[in-house]
């Protein structure tokens, strides 16, 4: 096996816990250039510190992901399934059988489990694998099946690439098992979702949400809260399980309305207004229509994409969410909570709070961060920033 270096700075940060490799790590970049996909290469360094292995996959700003850090350990099928088999220890809690009330959850969370390039999610006896580079999707046939022999009790499997695919290939399919009902209705702290395997990348809920989605059903009783980038409704759906006296959803797709009230009506809520309103359109229209109108609620929810581009106007999360807050916080009655979420891993989450809470001490309404979450645990990360992209904020009004 051939041995590439690596400069001092990519050494350091692999031997710090980083496991994504780029191509400027490389000493040699032209030779890392023509590194085929799916080929296992042996990492040093000038000092030979550090002995690796890794795959080559390309994503993103990624060439390969570090799976070893023991040059006697081999990629093949018996080093998957031991993989899977100390993600799924480290998960045990939530596989037990007793345990009934959450039947969603990520079950291998690519780097953070010990292998980049791919997450598999549980659905109540299904399974989706999200393949991002061809390099790790040319051992699918390995992970399947080491899967099922760990996971014998898995119904079904599902597959998408995330990597870009021929016109005449499907990146998204079913390859194994039984087809999954549509909608499949899956449960998240006794609360009941509709998820759609099959149909796209997202299947109605997004699963590293899920402690958020409880510390809203816990503060939402007797509260007005408001939703933004609502999607299918989860977050709205969790609050008034939690007691809130109304909600708002608001997306600019069309699919919301349908998909918002599909979710009320599986936990037995009436999604209509006066109580539970759902509204197609921009949510910075909202905004503006809000505050025209001094509307203020006492929780709002505000999950934005990372980039996001309507007819109107363009956002970028790093750019142009201290405005946003701003705009967000003068709609937050007083005594309220406003919950700021970003998934962009290139917005630091040092630079997240200190942006966000400049804009709170700032404000009339002196917002506090009072808490803050990060990925659940069904989610482990490597130390790589692009590993740990989930930052949420609460912020409390004082007046």
């Amino acid at each position: 096996m051939k041995r590439y270096r690596l400069r001092p700075l990519a050494t350091s940060r692999i031997l710090a816990g980083e496991r994504l490799v780029k191509l400027d790590d490389f000493e040699q970049t032209d030779q890392a250039e023509t590194l085929a996909e799916g080929m296992v290469i042996a990492l040093t360094d000038a000092k030979r510190q550090l002995n690796a292995k890794a795959l080559v996959g390309r994503q993103n700003k990624g060439l390969a992901w570090v799976f070893t850090l023991d040059m006697n350990e081999y990629w093949d099928e018996e080093f998957i399934t031991y993989t899977f088999e100390e993600a799924l220890a480290k998960r045990k809690d939530l596989l037990a059988e007793y345990q009934t009330a959450t039947t969603a959850f990520r079950i291998f969370n690519g780097e953070g489990d010990g292998i980049g390039g791919l997450t598999a999610d549980y659905y109540d006896g299904f399974v989706q694998f999200n393949w991002y580079s061809e390099g790790i999707y040319e051992y699918r046939e390995w992970f399947v099946e080491a899967l099922l022999s760990v996971m014998p009790s898995i119904k079904g499997v599902y597959e998408t690439k995330r990597f870009k695919v021929s016109k005449d290939e499907a990146a998204i399919s079913h390859t194994k098992g039984e087809l999954a009902p549509q909608p499949l209705i899956v449960k998240e702290n006794d609360i009941q979702y509709a998820v759609y395997l099959g149909e796209d990348w997202m299947t109605g809920i997004f699963l590293d949400q899920r402690e958020v989605r409880s510390f809203v059903q816990t503060q939402a009783q007797d509260l007005s809260v408001l939703n933004l980038f609502s999607y299918t409704g989860a977050f709205s759906v969790a609050a008034a399980v939690g007691g809130a006296k109304r909600t708002v959803s608001i997306d600019v797709a069309n699919r919301s309305i349908d998909k918002t009230k599909e979710q009320f009506a599986l936990n037995g809520i009436e999604g209509e207004p006066p109580h539970h309103e759902i509204r197609v359109m921009d949510v910075f229209d909202y905004i503006n229509y809000a505050k025209r109108h001094e509307l203020q609620f006492d929780m709002i929810v505000c999950d934005p994409p990372s980039f996001a581009r309507t007819k109107k106007r363009t956002f970028s999360a790093e750019k142009d969410y201290a405005k946003l807050a701003q705009d967000l916080f003068d709609i937050t009655a007083p005594n309220g909570l406003c919950i700021l979420s970003t998934n962009h891993s290139g917005y630091k989450k040092e630079a997240f709070i200190k942006e966000m809470s400049k804009v709170g001490s700032s404000h009339s309404g002196h917002f506090q961060l009072i808490q803050s979450f990060g990925l659940p645990s069904d989610f482990p990360t490597s130390q790589d920033s692009e590993s740990q992209y989930l930052k949420v904020l609460i912020f409390y009004r004082n007046n």
